[in-house]
């Protein structure tokens, strides 16, 4: 119980650093992880995806050394986590080396993205052997709707490369990589989310993840719907499909559909043209880094610099992509990409903490409460700095009253974990 306590109070001293840094549009710790992308090159042609058809060639990707050089500086940053994405990074020869080279200098979890076509035994023992940690499946539908999507023959081909590698996996004694199942909701697949769900529980996936079809994949800008969006019909269909989901993530047998729950609610609405709910906010260019396959930083609000011309942390911290994170506040865009997109009222996830572990948090003492505890008062201390004197008369107004109610809030959930409100809120009912 404790363990789990302790692994709670950590991730929330992680949100309270991107909610106060996104507050202040100034990154005050690390970002959770990097998207590499080493490819636009894709060995597929899916309906939803835009990718291919802006295919770099390959001379135009980074080089190996380019990569490494690159791999340096996001863990000079303190970041160790990274996502090697594409296109299909399988098409890459040198992708075995690239992972092998990240985990030996320090990048605790390498994780790929692939469509597993390309993913035969040869390669996965590679993969294995070099440290993969992670590898992340897309699959969007059981055979009759995978041939529409990806083309026919797809499913067929990733269930046995699945498959193949938990026989390796076992013959080996090996846990990792572990599998995930990344899953795009669009209007002709709503019906195979729970089949496939149920699948990724048979063929031992760690989980199972869902996102909604973007209207384009490369211009996250472009707002609109399209021909794979869901009409009025299957927009209720979904409504079910998400209680049962929400069912299974309360069940210990289900517990792999790793969405979370504000976020299956908000899939409705999303297609519907409507915006989430306030609490959500999105955290891009604080929670994440995105890097493409040419080198540059890029983000929603467009390239914030070359990296083949400047240093990383140089352009995280610049005034550019300040000024992009200024943007992101206002940006009021159609989009629900869990990635940086997620719930962030933290006095109700505080409740959430402290509500059932009400009698460990009471007699408590340890140094993970101290730290997060001082962690709290750091945070608030910079926001009571923060002087919010650029702009108009308006701007500095509407930037000092979000200060102050970030302030307020973290002076309140501090009181949650000095257990000052949770006795009376649990004796009156209202926790």
């Amino acid at each position: 119980m404790q363990d789990t306590f302790v692994k709670k109070m950590a991730d929330f001293e992680t949100l309270l650093g991107y909610y106060t840094s996104r507050v202040i549009c100034r990154p005050l710790i690390p970002p959770e992880h990097v998207y590499f992308s080493l490819t636009n090159r894709c060995n597929l042609r899916c309906r939803m995806c835009e990718i291919a058809k802006d295919a770099t060639s390959e001379e135009a990707e980074l080089s190996t050394e380019e990569i490494k050089r690159i791999i340096l500086q996001i863990r000079d940053m303190g970041i160790r986590h990274i996502i090697f994405s594409g296109g299909e990074p399988l098409l890459r020869k040198d992708l075995a080396e690239i992972i092998k080279f990240a985990r030996q200098e320090g990048i605790e979890m390498a994780d790929l993205i692939t469509n597993a076509t390309l993913l035969d035994e040869g390669m996965a023992e590679k993969l294995i052997g070099a440290g993969l940690t992670h590898i992340g499946i897309s699959i969007d539908g059981l055979s009759p709707t995978s041939s529409r999507i990806r083309g026919p023959g797809v499913f067929e081909k990733v269930v046995e490369n699945i498959n193949s590698l938990n026989q390796y996996k076992n013959s080996h004694g090996l846990n990792a990589p572990s599998i995930g199942i990344n899953f795009t909701i669009m209007g002709d697949n709503i019906g195979d989310i729970l089949p496939l769900a149920g699948l990724a529980r048979k063929m031992r996936c760690l989980f199972i993840s869902f996102q909604p079809v973007l209207f384009n994949n490369t211009k996250m800008y472009m707002n609109g719907k399209n021909a794979l969006w869901p009409d009025s019909r299957k927009i209720r269909q979904l409504k079910k499909v998400i209680g049962e989901l929400l069912k299974s993530k309360k069940d210990p047998g289900g517990d792999n559909v790793f969405t979370d729950a504000d976020v299956l609610n908000s899939l409705p609405d999303y297609f519907l043209g409507k915006r989430p709910a306030a609490d959500f906010k999105c955290y891009e260019a604080i929670k994440r880094i995105v890097i493409t396959c040419e080198g540059k930083l890029w983000s929603c609000q467009g390239i914030l610099g070359d990296l083949k011309k400047d240093t990383l942390s140089r352009i995280w911290n610049s005034e550019r992509t300040k000024k992009a994170r200024q943007d992101i506040k206002k940006c009021k865009r159609h989009c629900l990409q869990d990635c940086v997109y997620f719930p962030s009222d933290i006095t109700r996830i505080a409740r959430q903490i402290t509500r059932p572990n009400f009698l460990t948090l009471s007699t408590w003492k340890d140094e993970p409460r101290k730290k997060l505890i001082g962690r709290i008062d750091a945070y608030i201390k910079i926001l009571s700095e923060d002087r919010g004197d650029r702009g108009d008369f308006l701007s500095r107004f509407s930037r000092r009253r979000a200060v102050k109610n970030a302030r307020d809030k973290l002076a309140g959930v501090k009181g949650y974990f000095l257990n000052r409100y949770t006795p009376l809120c649990r004796l009156s009912g209202r926790l």
